[in-house]
């Protein structure tokens, strides 16, 4: 009887599977060390402040009186029933829910136009970025300009029109000043939304939409069912992005309204400011802080996400 000598392409499959590949997922050490130097950085300039301001949130320091003891909770609860609190919260949810969708339809409409008719234009795309590239300071000081009640540019041709019988105080009135912010505000945001969604329509596969043309659809057909639907990811991550830029736009309401007349444009990020460098009461402006870096918090995480979908689905 022989024995049969096995051939190594005869041998047991357990036998031929080399050792797993435990390197495989590992992220590359040399890389890792690389990003150390960043992380300290943004521990030093970002972590440290906000526990420094969750710390001082419940204490009742001030400028005048640094060494104040703690108090608890006792700056929350104020907040609870600080009406001014609450109109400042509610400004600043309506200046960037506002904006943002304003400046959306319109940097929609104008990169729809833009793809189908000024396409061979560059100079006109340019154009139209320009008032991204303006700082915020010198756009809020031309609408200023502009919106004044005597001698305002706006005023002066409305009345020449025969529209109105006498001047408007767009930015001192507190029906008019919230929407007068907005339009300043819209203004400097369409670009933006403009470039993203141009890129987003340069992406659209060609011959998705040969194939929606060849049944029969329409240019606002293909529109709506095709383009949008692709559109949609990188419309909501750049709303997301500009609604924490809002959050965050102190430039603006301060160069224009400065939060008046009263408070119809007191928004967060100017009642923080009033409250530490104005009335110096530094551990209460901390807590409303706190409460605005918990809200910004979560549109971040859900940016986020939201970024983590979108690229796993196009992968």
């Amino acid at each position: 009887m022989t024995t049969a000598i096995a051939s190594p392409t005869q041998q047991p499959a357990r036998d031929r599977v080399g050792p797993p590949k435990r390197r495989r997922f590992r992220p590359n050490r040399l890389i890792d060390w690389m990003a150390l130097p960043m992380l300290a950085i943004l521990a030093f300039v970002i972590a440290y402040p906000a526990v420094r301001a969750v710390q001082l949130s419940f204490t009742a320091t001030s400028l005048i009186n640094p060494g104040s003891p703690g108090v608890g909770l006792r700056n929350y609860q104020t907040l609870a029933h600080d009406t001014v609190f609450t109109t400042a919260l509610t400004n600043t949810a309506i200046f960037s829910g506002v904006s943002v969708l304003a400046a959306a339809i319109l940097g929609l409409g104008l990169a729809l136009l833009a793809e189908r008719y000024l396409s061979r234009y560059r100079i006109v795309n340019t154009v139209l970025l320009t008032p991204w590239a303006i700082p915020t300071v010198v756009a809020a000081y031309l609408f200023r300009y502009m919106l004044q009640t005597n001698g305002g540019l706006v005023n002066s041709v409305l009345l020449h029109l025969n529209l109105i019988s006498h001047p408007v105080g767009f930015i001192t009135s507190p029906t008019w000043s919230m929407p007068s912010l907005i339009t300043a505000n819209v203004w400097t945001q369409i670009p933006f939304f403009f470039l993203v969604i141009l890129a987003g329509l340069r992406a659209v596969p060609g011959e998705v939409v040969e194939a929606a043309r060849a049944d029969g659809a329409g240019y606002w057909a293909t529109v709506w069912h095709i383009k949008l639907h692709y559109l949609r990811g990188p419309l909501m991550i750049a709303a997301l992005l500009m609604v924490i830029t809002n959050f965050n736009n102190f430039a603006m309401p301060e160069a224009l309204t400065g939060g008046g007349p009263g408070y119809s444009t007191m928004t967060l990020v100017l009642y923080v400011y009033d409250l530490a460098f104005q009335s110096y009461h530094v551990g209460y402006a901390a807590a409303v802080g706190v409460i605005w870096l918990i809200i910004l918090l979560a549109f971040a995480l859900l940016f986020v996400r939201l970024v983590r979908s979108e690229s796993g689905g196009s992968s």
